[in-house]
């Protein structure tokens, strides 16, 4: 344990259960550490206590696989912890025979399957109640359940929260003593561009958020197979505190249906390479790809690996011109795309300091978004944008 560092939220868990509660509600903000020191706790608990059953719970699995799962891997590597994994069944069991488990909802054995004693519900409000009563049915001492509050006072985590037996926390940002400037800095900027926002993912307090760009959204369970005859992807990168976009996106008249192939930091060139090579395997075709031309050097890299991808064609006002584009198009979204539901839900207007809305996005929540409207740019606008001087040519190419 030398060399992790824990926040306030490891120590809140301790206390709730030193205290003898039986349910954690932590409702948190945006990089409060919820889930990194969540995963800690577990993994010392398990060091300490043989024999522990763990089940780790998402809603969906490439949410899981991209978030909790990761932090897990990395926590373990940091203790030098012994475990045996199953890659295959995400399992992972301690020398002293504590076992730990991930699944996500939409396997309905492993949901309404065996008992556990723990239970860790990463972004709960992302279950439906009955699923999250399933889960606590068969769990027989400990629940944790951490998410951001971006729901009504209907929703039923409003409800856990009264139960006697649940300690719910708030956590916020400054509760993270370890994140770099720039973070703050980008968390702070949500209290002058949306009020909603900055009360949810600044101040960790409940909110609906206000000021939505996109509300003809639909979520599927997946694409159906007649409307993959104009089919492209779109690619927005990122490296550190921004993740690397990739979704898949297939025009069919006034619809757009999108579905996330990876939304992930610290990807190298060969990892982007990868998972668009896999993409094309699943297609079964080469998908032309558009993507962001911040990067020309990694655009080439891609392109000379075999991937059909160049960049988007940028001009003055290519930001509002494909938003206002995609405001034309109903969106249906897979609900296996955790993280695009996650942007389409948060992307709003600006606010000025009065609380007037302009008619200006705000760049946060916007990395799937991106990639989407550069299609958008590229394959619907098209030839309707303006031509592009050769300046601006030359710092695409």
């Amino acid at each position: 344990m030398s060399k992790i560092q824990t926040t306030r939220v490891y120590t809140e868990i301790q206390k709730a259960y030193d205290a003898g509660y039986t349910t954690v509600s932590e409702q948190g903000a945006a990089r409060s550490s919820k889930t990194y020191n969540t995963v800690i706790w577990l993994i010392v608990h398990c060091l300490h206590h043989p024999n522990t059953t763990v089940s780790i719970v998402r809603a969906t699995l490439p949410a899981l696989k991209g978030s909790v799962l990761r932090d897990f891997k990395e926590v373990l590597n940091k203790t030098g912890a012994k475990v045996k994994a199953n890659n295959s069944e995400l399992t992972f069991e301690f020398q002293n025979g504590s076992f730990v488990e991930f699944f996500s909802c939409d396997n309905e054995q492993k949901l309404r399957g065996r008992k556990r004693q723990i239970l860790y519900v990463n972004e709960g409000n992302e279950l439906k109640y009955i699923e999250w009563q399933q889960l606590q049915m068969r769990t027989t001492k400990f629940s944790l359940i951490d998410y951001n509050p971006s729901f009504t006072d209907e929703h039923w985590i409003c409800t856990l929260n009264q139960e006697p037996k649940t300690y719910h926390f708030i956590t916020t940002y400054k509760d993270n003593p370890f994140l770099e400037q720039k973070v703050i800095d980008e968390i702070e900027s949500l209290r002058h561009k949306n009020q909603s926002l900055w009360r949810i993912y600044g101040l960790g307090l409940q909110a609906i958020i206000e000021g939505l760009i996109f509300e003809n959204v639909t979520i599927i369970d997946k694409v159906p197979r007649w409307v993959k005859k104009h089919h492209y992807r779109g690619v927005d990168y990122g490296y550190s505190h921004d993740p690397t976009a990739i979704e898949e996106v297939y025009i069919n008249g006034n619809e757009i249906y999108i579905e996330e192939v990876c939304y992930a930091t610290h990807m190298l060139t060969k990892d982007i390479i990868e998972v668009l090579k896999q993409a094309d395997l699943k297609a079964r075709c080469k998908v032309e790809t558009i993507s962001e031309s911040a990067e020309p050097r990694l655009i080439e890299e891609i392109y000379n690996a075999g991937i059909d991808i160049r960049p988007v064609s940028k001009f003055g006002g290519s930001i509002n011109a494909g938003i206002t584009k995609m405001l034309e198009y109903r969106f249906f979204i897979t609900k296996q795309s955790t993280n695009v539901i996650k942007e389409f839900k948060n992307y709003t207007y600006r606010q000025n300091k009065e609380g007037k809305w302009l008619n200006e996005p705000i760049d946060e929540f916007n990395h799937a978004i991106d990639g989407i409207r550069y299609v958008i740019l590229e394959k619907v606008l098209g030839n309707n944008s303006r031509a592009l001087s050769a300046e601006e040519i030359a710092d695409i190419l």
